[in-house]
């Protein structure tokens, strides 16, 4: 296994929607090129995004460019929303996922374990 250098995103863009308020999500189009620099086809990898459906898409990507031991994480990070409408919690995601099931996580930013663009990056109100 390779040392720890970062984390490849599937899709990310850094181009701020004014009119939707929110980074919208593209493919990366350099994402299976970016695991290669950190894990090699036999290496176990794990992918996880906040509901399990993009890393899914991620692991069948890295699958196709011969990853044999390359895993989605069920549920993602934050699982599913709450559908009763009865709850306090309804449309909050707090159904299952990683951070639901008592696993370790942290809000903690941690700038090296991260790959960021080169040059400057548009951030609104700033």
């Amino acid at each position: 296994m390779r040392p720890w250098s970062g984390a490849p995103l599937a899709r990310q863009t850094f181009q701020w929607d004014a009119a939707k308020r929110h980074f919208p999500m593209k493919p990366n189009a350099k994402f299976v090129s970016q695991v290669m620099t950190i894990a090699g086809p036999d290496d176990t990898v794990l992918v996880m995004c906040r509901s399990g459906s993009r890393s899914a898409a991620a692991v069948n990507l890295l699958a196709k460019a011969g990853y044999k031991h390359v895993y989605n994480v069920t549920d993602g990070m934050e699982g599913d929303e709450v559908a009763d409408s009865g709850s306090a919690f309804l449309g909050k995601r707090m159904r299952n996922g990683w951070k639901n099931s008592g696993l370790p996580w942290t809000y903690e930013v941690m700038p090296e374990r991260m790959l960021l663009p080169v040059g400057p990056v548009d951030v609104p109100g700033s």
